[in-house]
């Protein structure tokens, strides 16, 4: 039973991932984003920095599962964009710390809000008792998904 129960979850999350993918972020067109290039990679650095503000490399690395020497070059590239800066620690000089520039922080806002209107016009279609549904069960798969280990 409980097999069958988590094999159908997984074949809604199968369903579920591609068509936000398709809904949302396939239909964002270049002229609606920054002018930036960023990898996959690269954007969760930025993104985890925006909420960080200032984090050590290995820290990065630790908590986007992204190896020591590949954070290097996805470092270089946004430091090259001017997205964050290198900052040496006082303390540790074998420590470098990376922070979200000005730069990285409008980038962030802008991919935040571009998505952001996207999804409320995915949304402005339903009526006030699909969306009512809806944020209940948001509120009840983020609580479920919260619970995940690491």
């Amino acid at each position: 039973m409980r097999n069958n129960i988590i094999e159908e979850l997984s074949e809604h999350f199968m369903i579920i991932m591609p068509l936000l993918q398709k809904k949302i972020f396939d239909s964002i067109s270049a002229e609606e984003i920054p002018p930036v290039r960023l990898s996959p990679a690269s954007g969760r650095v930025l993104i985890l920095l925006h909420e960080l503000r200032r984090a050590i490399v290995s820290d990065l690395s630790e908590q986007l599962n992204i190896s020591r020497p590949n954070m290097t070059p996805l470092l270089e590239k946004l430091v090259r964009q001017e997205l964050v800066e290198r900052i040496p620690c006082e303390n540790d000089r074998r420590n470098i710390y990376i922070q979200i520039t000005p730069k990285g922080d409008w980038v962030c806002s802008e991919f935040q809000r571009v998505i952001s209107g996207k999804i409320k016009d995915m949304l402005s279609v339903y009526d006030d008792i699909d969306l009512s549904e809806l944020i209940v069960h948001m509120n009840k798969l983020k609580s479920i998904l919260l619970k995940l280990p690491k």
